[in-house]
């Protein structure tokens, strides 16, 4: 997803990264982890909270979300598949097959 945001007259776009601050929105309901390791699920639309284990605020990442080959990339980051490939993806782009046996596979934040 991509925003366009007007500052000082000029576009500029937000891209999702794989870590969200506090306060941002959920943009995907799921289970997340925060910078020190509590987890916590979050429903869409709602907002990152602040760490439950030290009451400030922290950064949040997708704990289990998976991405079959073929789905288009929502935050931006590097992914792993079940064989240990590693690849650095940006939105908009598509998940590959796998770069090693060249079949379909599944992908997940590393």
């Amino acid at each position: 997803m991509l925003s366009i945001l007007k500052k000082n007259g000029c576009n500029v776009v937000k891209i999702t990264q794989n870590l969200h601050q506090t306060n941002e929105l959920v943009l995907e309901t799921g289970n997340y982890i925060c910078a020190t390791g509590e987890t916590k699920e979050l429903q869409k639309e709602e907002s990152y909270p602040i760490c439950p284990k030290t009451n400030q605020p922290t950064t949040w990442r997708h704990v289990d979300h998976a991405y079959k080959t073929g789905d288009q990339v929502t935050e931006t980051g590097f992914y792993m598949d079940k064989y240990g490939v590693k690849i650095k993806r940006k939105q908009v782009d598509v998940f590959p097959d796998c770069q090693n046996s060249g079949q379909p596979t599944v992908w997940k934040h590393t």
